[in-house]
C-alpha cells in the first residue's frame, strides 16, 4: 500500500492581506479531496500546485487542438505519453466518444469537449492530479461521465485534489470536503440524508451533546462546527444558517438555535438573527433607534440590532 503524501501549502498574501494562510494535506492515495473556495483562490492554488514536480494540474481552459479528429488528437496524445496508440479504442469508449471518433474537435459540443480536455489527466503518470471545476457547465450525462473517469484513476491509487466553487459538484464524487477561506482549511462533516431509516435508540441515562450545527444542501446533510458560522437568519418561518457568505437551510428554529449557540459566543440581536459576536467587526449607528452589526467578512455583510438588544450586547462587550 503507498504511503501517505503530506504537503504543506505556502500562504497566499496580497498587499499585505493574507488572503489565506499555509495549510497542512496529507493525501491518501486512492481517495479524492475536494476543496471548496472562490475563484481567485482557487486561481492562486492551481498556480502553485504547477511547481510540484509530483503533480499535474488540468486547467478547465486548456485549449484544445481543434483541426484535429477526436481519434487523431487520443493519438497524438498516447504517443506523446509514450503509449501504445492500440489504446485509442478503449479510450473512445472510456470517453464516451465512439460516436464521435472522426468528428473535428471544432465541432463537438461543450460538454464533449471538457471530457476529452480530461484526457491528459488519464494518461499522465503524476501521483497527485489537480482539476480546476471539472464538472462545470457540462451536462448530466457528461458529469457521470467524468466520475467514471475519476473512480478509474482511483484504481490507479491516484491522489484528486478538486477544486471547485460549487459544493454540489463536489459531493458528487470527493472522498472529503475542505473549505478553504480567510481562516485557513476546514473539513467539511457531509454526510448521506437517510430520509428512510429509523433513528437508532440512545442509550439510557448516556448524556449526549452534539456541538455541531445540521443543514441541508439538497439530498445531503452538511454538519458545522459553531466558529464555522456567521449569522443566522430566519425569514417567513425559515431558518438559514450563513457560512462565508453561502446560505444553508437549517431545520432547527431560531430560539433553539439561540440556546445551542449562546454557549458558543452567539448573540440573538434580532428577533430575526443570532450572529457570532467572533465574527463582528463594529457597531453601526444609523439613528438614535437604529442599529446594525458589520461582520469581519469579504462579503460586507451587516446584520439588524435592535433597540432593545443594544444594552444586553454592551454588557457582554464590556463596553
Amino acid at each position: 500500500m503507498k504511503q501517505n503524501i503530506d504537503i504543506l501549502v505556502d500562504p497566499y498574501i496580497e498587499v499585505g492581506n493574507v488572503i489565506y494562510p499555509n495549510f497542512h494535506l496529507s493525501l491518501q492515495p486512492g481517495t479524492i479531496i475536494g476543496i471548496y473556495t472562490d475563484v481567485s483562490k482557487i486561481h492562486t492554488l492551481m498556480h502553485w500546485f504547477m511547481k510540484r514536480e509530483d503533480t499535474f494540474t488540468y486547467f478547465r481552459e486548456n485549449a484544445l487542438y481543434e483541426r484535429l479528429t477526436v481519434r487523431e488528437n487520443i493519438q497524438f496524445f498516447l504517443k506523446l505519453f509514450n503509449r501504445n496508440t492500440d489504446e485509442t479504442e478503449n479510450l473512445l469508449k472510456l470517453f464516451s466518444l465512439t460516436n464521435q471518433k472522426n468528428s473535428k474537435i471544432s465541432k463537438l459540443s461543450n460538454s464533449e469537449k471538457q471530457r476529452l480536455k480530461l484526457l491528459n489527466t488519464y494518461l499522465h503518470q503524476a501521483p497527485i492530479q489537480i482539476l480546476e471545476e471539472p464538472f462545470q457547465n457540462i451536462d448530466e450525462f457528461s458529469k457521470q461521465n467524468v466520475q467514471q473517469l475519476l473512480n478509474n484513476l482511483i484504481k490507479q491509487q491516484k491522489i484528486i485534489i478538486l477544486l471547485s466553487n460549487n459544493l454540489e459538484d463536489l459531493m458528487i464524487t470527493s472522498t472529503t470536503i475542505h473549505r478553504l477561506d480567510g481562516a485557513g482549511l476546514h473539513a467539511l462533516d457531509v454526510k448521506e440524508d437517510e430520509i428512510n431509516e429509523q433513528p437508532p435508540q440512545p442509550l439510557e441515562n448516556t448524556p449526549i451533546r452534539l456541538d455541531k450545527i445540521p443543514t441541508k444542501k439538497n439530498d445531503k446533510i452538511i454538519l458545522f462546527n459553531p466558529p464555522e458560522i456567521d449569522y443566522i437568519e430566519s425569514v417567513e418561518g425559515g431558518v438559514s444558517v450563513y457560512v462565508a457568505g453561502e446560505a444553508y437551510p437549517c431545520s432547527l428554529s431560531l430560539n433553539e438555535l439561540e440556546q445551542k449557540l449562546t454557549p458558543f459566543g452567539f448573540f440573538r440581536s434580532h428577533r430575526s438573527y443570532i450572529v457570532n459576536l467572533q465574527k463582528v467587526r463594529e457597531i453601526i449607528t444609523w439613528t438614535r433607534n437604529s442599529y446594525s452589526l458589520a461582520l469581519n467578512s469579504t462579503e460586507k455583510t451587516v446584520v439588524p440590532l435592535s433597540k432593545n438588544k443594544l444594552a444586553d450586547l454592551k454588557e457582554i462587550l464590556g463596553i
